[in-house]
């Protein structure tokens, strides 16, 4: 719970307009006299409707940030693309390790899940945009606005629903270690549709670091796959059990990609809310899951599962519907929810301020922390394969960050 909350309060803190708060008089005259450059490089978010108030105080916060280099507003600018990727690592080893353990000890609907995820993050939306958003006062015309245009980000939600569904499934059927060596495969995805969406060209040298962090995540966990294949092949899992596993990682990584890739070309147009955008693709996301159950329970119905599978109507049937919906949650699952509710502020913060190369940059650095951890806490001398992999996984984060000299081409 307590890393849920260090990760929110940084997130919060990478995707606020940083600087010092001043009086709004003050802010206007700032903005007055600033040079457009300043206005054009911060991107307002606000749609036609919600602009009048932020892109002066966003213009006075760059400009006293970048005006004070030694101030604590000045080094978050310098350095967010690292902060937020030291932020999704955190998330992402918190998030896999628990969600791993819970399925282990417990059995619980990755549907509720889902859908409790994206009901938490309707509050985190709120004290965005109260702490950093324009004020409590702009709650109301986001919702107005996100209602306005019912249809937005539909199909983006829908993806992200499915992907949400088969992150239980996938998880139940491979190990947390394969999982996220096979999760590697959305980097190679998201480069190719940022190419064809969005018509960004990777330099050789970003080729080649995707490239390095690949290897680097599979020869981290070399000896951790060998270890997970002795033991599902002690335990008797069947290899369909396991090719469907494969296949449900490699289709979620294609259909997250996809969205994301998509997101990110809509929340850095020009005049785009991002929490309008949040809240229109949080609320399709819970229409989705409520369509994936009803089609579901059709399903056993056909199937001829006859009425015990259509929810009773009654109280008392109302009332054990929702006692099964949560059956099996512990604390520990509650606080699976509030991780996942937190990428309503990570992930739209990474794509507006990051790209989606960064994000993908996560899940191959989170595989070496967790394993450099596993080998702390089991007190063992780390192998060459981990040694190898963390060498490759590093170097390409500063490859692919790295900016070629003037007048030099990759």
């Amino acid at each position: 719970m307590c890393v849920g909350v260090g990760i929110a309060t940084l997130a919060v803190a990478l995707a606020s307009p940083v600087g010092p708060r001043v009086p709004v008089a003050a802010a206007r005259a700032s903005a007055a006299s600033a040079p457009r450059a300043v206005m054009v490089g911060m991107e307002p978010r606000r749609s036609p409707r919600l602009r009048a108030k932020e892109p002066s105080l966003l213009a006075d916060a760059a400009e006293s940030a970048a005006g004070r280099p030694g101030s604590t507003g000045g080094w978050l600018v310098r350095h967010r693309s690292l902060l937020l990727l030291i932020a999704l690592v955190l998330h992402k080893c918190a998030t896999d390790g628990l969600t791993r353990w819970t399925r282990l000890q417990t059995s619980y609907s990755g549907a509720t899940v889902a859908v409790l995820s994206e009901v938490f993050k309707f509050p985190l939306i709120v004290a965005a945009i109260c702490s950093i958003g324009g004020g409590a006062s702009q709650i109301a015309p986001v919702f107005k606005e996100a209602l306005s245009k019912p249809l937005g980000n539909c199909w983006i939600a829908l993806c992200y629903t499915f992907n949400n569904l088969l992150y239980f499934d996938a998880l139940s059927a491979l190990s947390a270690v394969a999982y996220q060596v096979l999760s590697q495969s959305k980097t190679v995805f998201t480069a190719g549709l940022m190419f064809l969406l969005v018509g960004k060209r990777l330099r050789l040298r970003q080729v080649l670091a995707i490239g390095m962090l690949i290897a680097g995540a599979v020869t981290v966990n070399m000896q951790e796959l060998a270890r997970a294949s002795a033991s599902a092949t002690a335990a008797g899992v069947a290899p369909a059990a396991v090719l469907w596993g494969v296949f449900l990682v490699l289709f979620s990584s294609f259909i997250s990609a996809l969205p994301n890739v998509a997101y990110e070309k809509v929340l850095k147009t020009e005049g785009e809310n991002q929490y309008v955008n949040n809240v229109q693709v949080t609320v399709w996301i819970m229409i989705w899951i409520g369509v994936a159950r009803i089609l579901g329970a059709s399903r056993e119905l056909l199937a001829g599962a006859g009425a015990a599978a259509l929810p009773s109507l009654s109280l008392g049937g109302l009332a054990g519907g929702l006692r099964a919906a949560f059956d099996g949650f512990t604390p520990a699952v509650w606080g699976v929810i509030l991780l996942k509710a937190l990428n309503g502020l990570l992930i739209p913060a990474t794509f507006k301020y990051a790209d989606n190369i960064l994000y993908s940059y996560a899940k191959p650095s989170s595989i070496v922390v967790t394993t450099l951890v596993s080998a702390a806490f089991a007190g063992v001398v780390p192998a060459p394969s981990l040694l190898i992999g963390v060498a490759l996984v590093v170097s390409s984060v500063v490859l692919y960050s790295s900016k070629p000299k003037a007048g030099k081409a990759d």
